[in-house]
């Protein structure tokens, strides 16, 4: 029997171009470049919180000190109220609000103020008393201030007046950051109950139920609620409290962002997950070298993450899950607070000082 021998060389020349193929067609695409500008640096010791309107940037720092800045990162004004500060800094159009506390005459208990600060001078213009609680989260509706203290109570106070418009005693507890949205608020409770809440009137529009203890919270454009919970669980509820799908990561889930329709989630297990919406896929995960300290979404583009063990806070693309760009620290610097961000503007507050970076080239707030 006669056998046709093929030459050898175009055989391996054949195998070589396949394989080569192959490579190319299974490859990830490459993280696009991003150029991320500093534009310039506040030495600020002990701060814990920053925000921002058209016109100014407002530091929080040790002992309720509080000061702005113009655009350029020059000092405008400053105000030493006493005690802490214990809410984020909201701006609106009537002034700075923020909340003051200082430990109270019982045990556990920290008796807070709601103040009102010019913007233009930092002098207070109203102090409002609020219940006890060692955390108090600002929110904004309709020239309203909605205020969810910890221990449980919520309230809408007007921000020219400091009259309260309307209050509420939910629960004996909150137990995870609410998310303020589409003109309502969602809170997690004790009890493992998960309160959606009217903005307008402060009446409950619904309740849900949870396994575990609520961790992390958000919500879905078309309104299912996104529920990260101590045991790294992640779902969405919709109409019941029965989860729509279930996601299982490897420990506490810290925090969830709602990005285009997809969720970006922070865990305990190191890991940086982005999940689909629709069924919780995992679209991609990175894990960081220590515990992830905070996590931030910039411009639904990038999540900006740092851990712990790390003096790097890393931009992610969010489309890939490819590193992009970076920011270095010097030895010992971290960050005290989630970073800031807003039309490509990006404030990072370290334990040494506040930085502006931007991915559009430096220009305004």
């Amino acid at each position: 029997m006669c056998r046709t021998l093929l030459p050898k060389i175009p055989i391996f020349l054949l195998i070589f171009c396949v394989l080569q193929l192959a490579a190319v067609v299974g490859q990830a695409k490459p993280a696009a470049g991003l150029s991320i500008s500093k534009c310039w640096e506040y030495a600020l010791i002990n701060g814990g919180a920053v925000a921002s309107d058209t016109t100014r940037i407002y530091l929080g720092s040790e002992g309720a000190k509080v000061e702005a800045l113009s655009p350029d990162g020059k000092k405008m004004w400053s105000s030493e109220l006493g005690g802490e500060i214990t809410s984020n800094l909201l701006p609106a159009d009537s002034g700075l609000l923020l909340v003051t506390s200082s430990p109270g005459s019982k045990p556990a208990k920290i008796a807070g103020n709601l103040r009102s600060l010019s913007v233009e001078t930092g002098i207070t213009t109203w102090t409002l008393r609020l219940p006890d609680a060692e955390r108090h989260f600002l929110g904004s509706h309709n020239g309203s201030a909605i205020i969810v203290s910890q221990s449980g109570s919520m309230q809408a106070v007007d921000t020219k007046s400091g009259g309260v418009k309307w209050k509420r005693e939910i629960a004996d507890g909150f137990v995870a950051a609410p998310v303020f949205a589409n003109g309502k608020v969602i809170v997690a409770a004790r009890g493992n109950q998960i309160f959606t809440i009217s903005l307008a009137s402060g009446e409950i529009s619904s309740m849900r139920k949870s396994v575990h203890v609520v961790t992390a919270l958000g919500e879905m454009a078309s309104g299912e609620i996104v529920v990260g919970d101590e045991r790294g669980n992640i779902s969405t509820l919709n109409g019941s409290d029965k989860p729509q799908w279930k996601f299982k990561s490897g420990g506490e889930i810290s925090r969830i962002f709602v990005i285009g329709g997809n969720i970006l989630a922070a865990s305990h297990d190191n890991f940086v997950y982005y999940l689909l919406g629709r069924n919780g896929d995992v679209e991609w995960k990175k894990r960081l070298v220590g515990r992830i300290l905070h996590i931030g979404n910039i411009a639904d583009r990038f999540a900006l993450t740092m851990s712990l063990e790390d003096k790097t806070a890393m931009f992610t693309d969010l489309e890939n899950g490819k590193i992009a760009g970076q920011v270095v620290f010097t030895e010992g610097e971290m960050l005290v607070s989630p970073p800031v961000a807003s039309n490509g503007s990006i404030f990072l507050l370290t334990n040494r000082s506040v930085y502006l970076y931007s991915i559009n080239g430096c220009g305004q707030i």
